[in-house]
């Protein structure tokens, strides 16, 4: 019996147990050595190519290799198993597929990987693997930056001082092109349930007109306060302003001017029960106007409130100062005057009394009548602080200003409490 073929290497004679194109040992090239004549054949093959004998069992006993010094080029392996051929060299022909009469049926060296490009794939391996991470680990952070840009981006669109002006820009020109539903639409919760879309409609009654230069012009947290010029038709063009706060975590007109009307019509007819109720209502959808403060101010001193009333009073007072209103000067020293005379009489307070007494004083265009009004009244105020010097040259003051015979009269009666000689 034949004994069985044996894998083993051309260079340091090591015999395998596996058909390997390499030597496990050294690394040189293994051939597949026949037990009939002991022919070096290629791994690959199933028959010798010597004897023809079968040589795909593998067998513990077999001839010594041909090579008798390791590492010599084998004489005897067919050039079939040259590596360094392109895969083009290795396909078949055409006509090599046909069977031979009497032929032994093809062997699988076409099935097995040419050992040539096995070793380059071992060989790129790692360098793919390394280029691959890179490349994920490259692409990881360009997704966290983009992510990162995204999220600032978003977070700048946000800031008050960026979005307001664009809402603000949207408002005018939605008012400007009687788009008033989409003006409505940025009105605030609050707004809306006091005024309807209808309301709002009607209360727009004006002619063309045209904004320009929108820019900030105060801000606080909250709330962002809008000038714009606005040119109306036959109107000289004026410096306007449009306040949006912040609702939630939406930006809203906290529109009362409706609601402020009805304010204005109660108090015209007396009714202050009536007045207080609305606005309190208009001071809770718009907190930062000043006119609303002003009316719950006037409120609580027909009230005979004095807490309350110093208290609307100063906040309209306050707010007057950076918020807009309708609040004329009149107005404006009416809440002082009311001020004065609650700190005066109520709340006995005189010194804060002589301070608004001051602010009245120094009102634009105040009319005589007006200063010998608060004249006498800071004359009064500092008789009853032990002050009768400023007191008599308060009433002096008076003497020349007051035109009518009660005030004369009494000018003559604090001249006598005083000790003041006759003019």
């Amino acid at each position: 019996m034949t004994a069985a073929a044996q894998i083993i290497c051309t260079k340091c004679g090591f015999a395998s147990a596996e058909p390997r194109l390499e030597c496990r040992k050294c690394g040189g090239r293994n051939a597949r050595v026949c037990g009939a004549c002991g022919n070096q054949n290629s791994v690959a093959k199933n028959f010798c190519d010597k004897c023809g004998h079968s040589i795909a069992r593998l067998g513990t006993t077999a001839p010594p290799p041909q090579t008798a010094i390791p590492g010599s080029p084998p004489s005897d392996i067919p050039q079939t198993a040259v590596t360094n051929q392109p895969a083009s060299a290795l396909l078949p022909t055409a006509g090599q597929f046909a069977a031979t009469p009497g032929s032994e049926p093809l062997d699988d060296l076409w099935s097995a990987p040419p050992p040539a490009p096995v070793a380059m794939e071992r060989r790129s391996r790692p360098k793919g693997d390394a280029a691959r991470k890179f490349l994920n680990a490259a692409a990881a952070v360009l997704g966290v930056a983009a992510g990162a840009y995204g999220l600032w981006q978003f977070y700048v669109s946000r800031k008050p001082e960026i979005l307001v002006p664009k809402l603000g820009a949207e408002y005018l020109e939605a008012l400007r092109t009687r788009d008033y539903a989409a003006a409505y639409a940025m009105f605030s919760n609050a707004a809306k349930r006091s005024c309807s879309e209808d309301e709002f409609r009607a209360s727009r009654d004006e002619p063309s007109w045209t904004w320009s230069d929108l820019r900030i012009e105060y801000q606080e947290p909250g709330a962002v306060l809008l000038s714009y010029d606005l040119k109306a038709a036959g109107s000289p063009p004026r410096r306007d302003r449009v306040l949006f706060t912040l609702e939630g975590d939406r930006w809203t007109r906290p529109y009362n001017w409706t609601l402020m009307r009805q304010v204005e019509e109660a108090f015209g007819k007396g009714d202050a029960d009536k007045g207080l109720i609305l606005a309190q209502t208009a001071a809770a959808i718009n907190p930062r106007d000043p006119m609303a403060w002003g009316y719950l101010c006037e409120a609580a001193y027909y009230r005979k409130s004095p807490a309350d009333a110093e208290l609307r009073c100063l906040r309209s007072l306050q707010l007057a100062q950076t918020y807009p209103s309708n609040l004329s000067l009149k107005s404006l020293y009416h809440l002082h005057a009311i001020l004065a005379d609650t700190y005066h009489h109520a709340l006995r307070r005189p010194l804060l009394a002589l301070a608004q007494y001051g602010e009245m004083l120094a009102f634009p265009g105040i009319s005589p009548a007006d200063q010998c009004t608060i004249l006498l009244a800071r004359a009064s105020t500092y008789a009853e602080m032990s002050r009768p010097g400023e007191a008599l040259a308060d009433v002096n003051r008076a003497g020349a200003l007051c035109e009518s015979p009660p005030d004369q009269d009494y000018i003559r009666r604090m001249r006598a409490s005083l000790n003041a000689p006759t003019p």
